[in-house]
């Protein structure tokens, strides 16, 4: 009897610290607004991303709801620079096959929509495993693929990554509207079609402001 009213103790004491700490997405978001402050992410063109955290806290959340939601971080990212159009980011690697056969859909579509849009690869060798010259797989693979948008292999990557939590995989591209709202993202090898639809779809919208 004894040790079932212990363990019973035990479960309301855990209980109640549980239902009364601050709830953990909380912290999360904080901690991502300080790195996610004004961010700064330079392409090798001289253009640069800002990215921040928007202040997605919820404020009619309470402690009876401490399940923990899957969220969307993507989703609560701004991504602006000084051009006003739809922004496009391509997280890849240098060694990933997949991220390179999509590098012929992407131009395709920058020749296609101009100045409506901006495509900005992003570099992340370093970040998901060892590299020996990053500069050098860089200029290998800029050489190779005859690599001409926009890309970012320099500082601040790694804390984007950190925001992000890491990434669910490669190629990853992510579409931000013209105030850099999040838009859409796609996983994976996708048909060029696919994107081209969803340009159009935003495009539309951002001339109808």
């Amino acid at each position: 009897m004894k040790k079932v009213i212990l363990v019973v103790m035990i479960l309301g004491i855990g209980l109640f610290f549980s239902a009364c700490e601050k709830p953990k997405e909380t912290l999360e978001t904080t901690q991502k607004q300080e790195i996610l402050d004004n961010l700064g992410i330079l392409m090798n063109n001289g253009e640069k991303l800002i990215v921040n955290q928007k202040n997605t806290q919820d404020k009619t959340q309470n402690f009876k709801n401490i399940e923990p939601k899957k969220v969307n971080v993507l989703r609560d990212l701004l991504v602006t620079t000084n051009k006003k159009n739809i922004k496009m980011l391509f997280f890849f690697t240098t060694w990933c096959e997949p991220c390179i056969a999509i590098l012929a859909h992407l131009e395709n579509l920058q020749k296609q929509f101009g100045e409506e849009i901006s495509i900005y690869g992003i570099a992340i060798d370093d970040l998901v495993g060892e590299v020996e010259n990053l500069q050098q797989s860089i200029e290998v693979f800029i050489q190779e693929n005859q690599y001409l948008l926009p890309l970012a292999y320099g500082e601040n990557r790694d804390k984007l990554f950190e925001a992000l939590e890491g990434i669910e995989g490669i190629p990853l591209i992510v579409l931000y509207d013209e105030k850099g709202e999040y838009i859409i993202h796609y996983l994976g090898a996708i048909p060029e079609e696919m994107m081209e639809f969803d340009l159009s779809q935003s495009v539309a919208k951002m001339r109808a402001k």
